[in-house]
């Protein structure tokens, strides 16, 4: 009698532990699956706002050059030492933009978490030539020819 009891006991934890292994198993499938679409919509959301930025570092730069241009023909309308001060200037801001292509270039290169620190360093080389522009632009706007 205890042996039959024995092997009921047996057979009913084997077959209830079989359960719970395939549950923990189809658990763990659907945990795995749900971890992994996570993280490709995080990775897809990152790209966009890396793509995002790209296009407005890029039309910023275009419109700096714009700017540099007009600052260029003012250039060309002033004599003496105001014309000397602008194009040394000019030159600056050109170089300066020349940096900021660069690293827009490692930026659009870079990937992950790499890209978030080149993020930093462009948005802040950007605030850096706009601000050069800006005091630039005001300073020779008071200069007579």
């Amino acid at each position: 009698m205890k042996s039959i009891l024995s092997l009921l006991l047996v057979l009913f934890f084997s077959s209830a532990f079989a359960t719970t292994t395939e549950d923990v198993s189809a658990k763990s499938k659907e945990a795995a699956a749900s971890a992994k679409a996570a993280a490709t919509a995080a990775a897809d959301y990152s790209i966009e706002q890396k793509e995002a930025f790209q296009k407005e570092m890029d039309l910023k730069i275009d419109a700096m050059k714009v700017e540099i241009a007009t600052m260029k023909d003012d250039a060309a309308k002033k004599t003496g030492d105001a014309k000397a001060k602008m194009k040394e200037q000019i030159a600056a801001l050109e170089k300066k933009q020349a940096e900021l292509k660069k690293d827009l270039k490692k930026l659009k290169k870079s990937s992950g978490a790499a890209w978030t620190e080149m993020k930093s360093g462009v948005a802040k080389a950007w605030d850096s030539i706009s601000d050069s522009y800006s005091k630039a632009k005001t300073e020779f706007s008071d200069k007579k020819e």
